[in-house]
């Protein structure tokens, strides 16, 4: 969004967060949302395209933006998307990842459609690295998107220099007094997690700059956390303590293979196969809650998030 901002070029929004896969009610009222979130933003743009828009097959054109169907005469998303690229807009979708299923499916194939036959511009990211390139398909060649080029942005965590610039410049442009020895600890606690620094920022901006203020956004932060792994173990019940098991291993310590295998059996009391434990630390991995890291021959895992870490340490 800053990129975009920064730009200064009209651009559409979907946040995919959530949706479900399965229903294309859920999928098409969520771009309906976003498209008219964007005409309503850019009016201008709105009394230019909307007579062109009344031929499109199954939208209803209202006074300040549109409306979708989905059932018989399906809305025809490429014409939408084609009518917008004469006025250069750019498509952003977030959290493309939730997308993986029968009408995801389908949504990947108008992307590959717009791909191969428009000139539109399409940005598409998601928090879940693993299960993202999974959507796109990357290595898959049954896949919609396989064969076509994308631009790879990674965001890694920030460096301690880098939390400290972050910090020093946003409380600088806010008009907020630094103490360094505050900046230091803070940065040192959230281990250039970028998301935590913001939400140490924006806590910062509310109550002021206080050691005790690190702790409670560390607390905060602890539960946000356990509530993304918790939502991430609501969908596999099944597997749930395997999966408190592993992380918690990791977190003490036992980063191999190995030592996972060994832990999960103590715990257990009956032998683990090697097939299960590595779907477990696959989807894991899919789904950014750990790493998993070469150094010459040795593989290992860890949590790249501190404040997960830390939950599991507790635990």
């Amino acid at each position: 969004m800053v990129g975009l901002n920064e730009l200064a070029i009209p651009y559409v929004l979907v946040d995919f967060r959530g949706v479900n896969p399965n229903s294309r009610m859920d999928v098409y009222k969520r771009i309906e949302s976003s498209i008219n979130e964007f005409f309503r933003e850019n009016r201008n743009l709105w009394e230019e395209i909307k007579t062109e828009l009344k031929n499109i097959t199954g939208l209803r054109v209202l006074s300040l933006g549109v409306s979708f169907s989905w059932k018989e005469e399906r809305t025809d998303l490429i014409a939408l998307f084609r009518e917008l690229e004469k006025y250069d807009v750019v498509l952003a979708f977030d959290e493309v990842q939730y997308l993986r299923g029968p009408v995801g499916s389908e949504f990947a194939g108008l992307i590959a459609h717009l791909y191969d036959y428009s000139d539109l511009r399409m940005v598409m990211t998601g928090s879940e690295v693993g299960l993202l390139h999974d959507y796109l398909g990357a290595d898959d060649p049954k896949a919609p998107l396989y064969g076509r080029y994308f631009h790879e942005i990674s965001l890694e965590r920030f460096t301690p220099e880098q939390s400290r610039d972050f910090l020093q410049k946003g409380f600088e442009q806010v008009g907020l007094t630094l103490r360094e020895e505050l900046i230091s600890l803070a940065v040192e606690r959230l281990d250039g997690i970028v998301g935590w620094l913001v939400l140490f920022g924006r806590k910062a901006m509310e109550k002021g700059l206080s050691e005790k203020l690190i702790d409670d956004v560390f607390d905060e932060a602890k539960a946000l956390a356990m509530d993304e792994f918790e939502n991430f173990l609501s969908k596999r019940p099944a597997a749930r303590n395997r999966y408190v098991e592993i992380m918690r291993a990791i977190a003490h310590g036992k980063r191999t293979w190995e030592e996972i295998k060994e832990h999960l059996e103590r715990k257990e009391g009956k032998s683990v196969s090697d097939s299960v434990l590595a779907r477990l630390l696959k989807a894991l991995v899919d789904s950014s809650f750990i790493e998993k890291v070469k150094e010459g021959r040795n593989v290992y895992y860890h949590i790249p998030d501190p404040i997960l870490e830390a939950c599991f340490k507790e635990k």
